[in-house]
């Protein structure tokens, strides 16, 4: 019985990921660094420390990952301040169909907690999870399964009893490593035949995620959503 949904954020709740790839490439360009794409997309929901390290074993400088990043931040910073966050559609749907089942929820990015604290403000989020778990209060960070471990922690659940919502392989090897049911909504990348073989299930998009919630049976008293509560 599924008695939390733990959330990947950046590809998963909001349309970040592309943002962020482009924002790197572009950096990396002004910067005059080899950086690669493929290399770019290796750093989807790890801990910044652990990309810089990552950087200085290609390059020999983690001074110089933070200098591109940098950039990186500010290409971000300016689409957003100027289209906002970009929620992924059916979010709310999901997150509805979770509370009205009574079911936990708690955000597990590796993101740092300040920038995302920014992203939950301006899109309304936070009065619908129990907890939140960032990538600057991890040691390792995904694919470990630290990340979800925590999560599963933080809302007092075994991890068995968890199912994990994610978008990118690092992240979909960490809810499995963690022993989570796992659900993939891709995004920039289709599952490969090995990263399907960790999968539970595989959606096209978050509205599937909300009907397959409605088909699960309620693991207690169900709790008010955050309309209710007001």
């Amino acid at each position: 019985m599924i008695k939390a949904v733990l959330f990947d954020m950046d590809g998963t709740m909001y349309d970040t990921e592309k943002l962020s790839v482009d924002g790197w490439v572009w950096a990396a360009k002004e910067c005059g660094s080899p950086l690669t794409r493929e290399q770019i997309l290796q750093f989807r929901g790890r801990p910044m420390r652990v990309n810089a390290a990552a950087f200085a074993g290609w390059y020999g400088s983690e001074d110089l990952y933070y200098h591109i990043r940098k950039f990186r931040t500010a290409y971000v910073e300016k689409y957003l301040a100027e289209q906002g966050v970009p929620v992924k559609p059916g979010l709310f749907e999901v997150l509805s169909a979770i509370k009205e089942k009574g079911i936990k929820t708690c955000i597990a990015t590796g993101t740092a907690r300040a920038i995302a604290s920014e992203y939950w403000e301006k899109t309304g989020v936070l009065p619908w999870f129990d907890a939140t778990v960032c990538g600057d209060e991890m040691k390792v960070g995904k694919p470990d399964p630290e990340p979800f471990l925590r999560a599963a922690a933080a809302v007092g659940e075994d991890p068995k009893d968890c199912a994990v919502l994610e978008d990118s392989p690092n992240g979909l090897i960490s809810a499995h490593w963690a022993g989570c049911m796992v659900i993939d909504i891709p995004d920039l990348d289709e599952p490969t035949d090995e990263i399907r073989a960790i999968c539970d299930y595989v959606f096209p998009s978050l509205h599937e995620v909300a009907e397959l919630v409605r088909s699960w049976p309620e693991p207690g008293k169900t709790d008010k959503t955050p309309e209710e509560k007001k």
